[in-house]
């Protein structure tokens, strides 16, 4: 039995060292061997579709909005709609005013008239860009 104490021995140290010395971090000789010495740069996100701009005179007939001139004030520069989904601003039908830069764009429309029309939100609020008679 004295034989066997030593082995047992050392075997209960290597059963409680054991994960310890698993757990232990390696040199960093031996961490460098396993990865190539010149890894290769991860590779770049792609890069956002470019947007496409647009002016007011080629906004596409999909982008026009649909409604009815309610007011129009142009000593104001303002023109109130009664108008359905705005698509490109992701607005639900209501009723609202919206802005215009040049009064000769809404010169021929008077209240009651039904249009076309093509609206961006820019500094300042809504403005109106480009505005036809209805179909």
């Amino acid at each position: 039995m004295k034989a066997l104490a030593p082995a047992l021995i050392a075997l209960l140290l290597a059963g409680a060292l054991g994960p310890a010395l698993a757990q232990a971090p390696a040199s960093a000789d031996d961490h460098d061997s396993h990865h190539s010495a010149a890894a290769p740069p991860a590779p770049a996100p792609p890069a956002p579709a470019p947007q496409r701009a647009q002016s007011s005179a080629s906004a596409d007939q999909s982008e026009l909005s649909e409604g009815e001139i309610t007011r129009w004030d142009p000593r104001t520069l303002k023109v109130t709609l009664r108008h359905g989904e705005i698509k490109n601003l992701g607005m639900p039908p209501m009723t609202m005013v919206f802005r215009v830069n040049d009064a000769s764009m809404l010169a021929s429309f008077q209240p009651g008239d039904k249009v076309r029309f093509h609206v961006e939100r820019q500094s300042g609020g809504y403005f109106i860009t480009r505005m036809e008679a209805a179909r």
